[in-house]
């Protein structure tokens, strides 16, 4: 396996739990399509996000650096 598909595939499977959680926040919403994500604005929720992202990084749920955390975080909220 290529290194390129290895860090997509690992970019991919962190946005994944990241989404998840993000839902599970209430940060984002799910569209009537279910095919993508809508932020929704809520600042306590966003916070949530970034802790509950950072907790399972540290748990070693997530792989990656904690910018490569941050960043997706930001990718999922649309920041």
């Amino acid at each position: 396996m290529s290194a390129a598909k290895t860090l997509h595939d690992e970019h991919e499977g962190r946005i994944s739990v990241i989404r998840a959680i993000a839902i599970d926040a209430k940060a984002v919403a799910r569209s009537e399509d279910n095919e993508e994500t809508i932020p929704t604005n809520d600042e306590n929720a966003e916070k949530a996000v970034y802790a509950k992202a950072f907790q399972a990084w540290a748990e070693g749920k997530v792989e990656g650096t904690a910018e490569d955390i941050f960043e997706s975080v930001q990718e999922i909220l649309e920041i």
